[in-house]
């Protein structure tokens, strides 16, 4: 036993630098989660207090070494040091360690915690307890789930009234006020913080009012994000809701008032999004909208999360198309960032989210866990080469390999010259020289994937090109390059 709880509290130290870095990093967000605290919950089973506990107590140990590295020698436990973190101070440190293990016996951390709560931060073991009102006193409640649930209800009130979350004394102090002043009377029932912004029709760019500063550029991404839910105004014209309000209460009531994201808890500032967006022919029925919290939205529309109508319900997906929660290694994070930097890349080149979903999406039939990355088949430029000469890039056809180009339906000359010109714009947008983009476009149309006997569309061909995999090429004598 001894043994293993070494082990755990050296665990427990290697933990603390790759938990700050995720913090920091928001390398979360690559995944589609929605916070720390989530990516938290889904790998290692931890509340959403527990993960900030960590964080802090992480951060706490930068500063204090000693006990740092007395915690991963299994002399000091995780409790222990949580509590001590919060007032001990470099030049305290030695101290407080010496007052938790006095004589070689540790002290438990229930026993280290009533001492630290009467103690200011940057005190000694030895100086007096702080004054009572500035003492933290810990309150556990103890109540039913339906008083629960309205206690859950009750912060996020308080946090859409103060504009960020809010802790547990922030929370106890509102209630105690409300209940022993009354609460204000005429109540609005908006929150008083709105934002105004300025979004072109045509281009979609957008401006945000900061104060003395006026309005200030912001990403396109914001407008979009906005106008999936919010108040229109236009010059000569009345106001207007991109949803209904009925339509709004009833997807609320639907999604429970929260995030519809499988795992997310915010109910504060929820916003209607549209799956396909109004530009794009989508509606305001039911199907076509979802509450997401404002991290979920912003990051559906940056294509790290994918929703998508399946059977009359909501299906969540990771950029890669892997299901959403689904926490992997390196390699899942790094699949992520590329699929939603090529979304970003479609629709900068088209205009439509929806179009991006559908190009990148897995193929047809494919498991959505153990399907290949879609985009697997997009070569860094330094996989063709410089040298590479045009004619070394045949299209599988000329080789032999597969479908001949003429036993493929006919199709018009010059529709199809546009439709290959329109997709190597994109091909390019994202990348790719413009060889390469033909390379792709060849293979795609001598390839199985595209149907026979009708014209591909757009998102058909774009998929099949992404598709076609990268042209592999080995170095010759002479530096020349052949494709093999």
């Amino acid at each position: 036993m001894v043994a293993i709880a070494r082990r755990r509290a050296a665990d427990d130290v290697a933990l603390l630098e790759p938990l700050l870095i995720a913090a920091e990093t928001r390398a979360y967000e690559l995944l589609g989660l929605g916070s720390i605290q989530e990516y938290g919950a889904r790998l290692f089973g931890w509340g959403g207090r527990q993960t900030r506990e960590r964080l802090r107590v992480a951060s706490a140990m930068r500063s204090l070494p000693e006990m740092r590295e007395r915690w991963a020698r299994g002399e000091l436990t995780y409790t222990v040091v949580r509590e001590l973190s919060r007032v001990a101070t470099p030049a305290e440190e030695n101290e407080w360690i010496a007052w938790a293990t006095t004589g070689g016996v540790r002290r438990t951390g229930h026993e280290v915690q009533q001492v630290v709560m009467r103690h200011r931060r940057g005190a000694r073991p030895t100086d007096a307890p702080a004054p009572f009102e500035e003492q933290r006193v810990r309150v556990v409640l103890e109540m039913s789930g339906s008083e629960a649930s309205r206690l859950a209800e009750v912060r996020s009130v308080a946090a859409q009234r103060l504009g960020h979350s809010v802790d547990d004394e922030t929370l106890a102090k509102m209630l105690f006020d409300a209940f022993l002043r009354g609460s204000e009377a005429g109540e609005r029932e908006s929150s008083p913080h709105q934002v105004k912004l300025t979004v072109c029709d045509r281009c979609g760019a957008t401006e945000r009012e900061s104060g003395a500063e006026g309005l200030v550029p912001v990403d396109p991404v914001v407008g979009e994000v906005a106008l999936c839910d919010a108040q229109v105004l236009r010059a000569g014209e009345r106001a207007a809701q991109t949803v209904p309000p009925a339509t709004r209460r009833a997807v609320l009531r639907r999604d429970e008032g929260k995030c519809a994201v499988p795992g997310c808890r915010h109910a504060a500032f929820v916003d209607v999004h549209h799956i396909d967006r109004q530009v794009e022919g989508g509606g305001h029925e039911l199907a076509n909208l979802a509450s997401l919290c404002s991290v979920h939205h912003d990051a559906a529309h940056r294509g790290r999360l994918v929703v998508r109508r399946h059977e009359g319900d909501l299906r969540f997906e990771r950029a890669d198309g892997q299901p959403y929660g689904a926490i992997g290694g390196a390699a899942d994070t790094a699949r992520c960032a590329s699929a939603s930097q090529h979304f970003e890349a479609v629709v900068a080149g088209t205009g439509s989210e929806r179009f991006a979903r559908e190009a990148l999406r897995p193929a047809a039939g494919d498991d959505p866990v153990k399907s290949p990355d879609p985009t697997a088949g997009l070569a860094p430029r330094s996989q063709c080469g410089e040298g590479a000469r045009r004619d070394e890039l045949a299209p599988r056809s000329q080789r032999g390999e597969g479908a001949r180009r003429d036993e493929l339906a006919p199709r018009s000359h010059a529709a199809e010259a546009a439709l290959r010109e329109e997709v190597a714009g994109l091909l390019t947008s994202m990348g790719y020289r413009t060889r390469e983009a033909e390379w792709l476009l060849d293979r795609a149309l001598a390839g199985d994937e595209l149907s026979v006997g009708r014209a591909p569309s757009k998102v058909e061909l774009l998929r099949a090109a992404l598709r076609a995999g990268p042209p592999r090429v080995e170095a010759r004598k002479g530096g020349s390059r052949r494709r093999r």
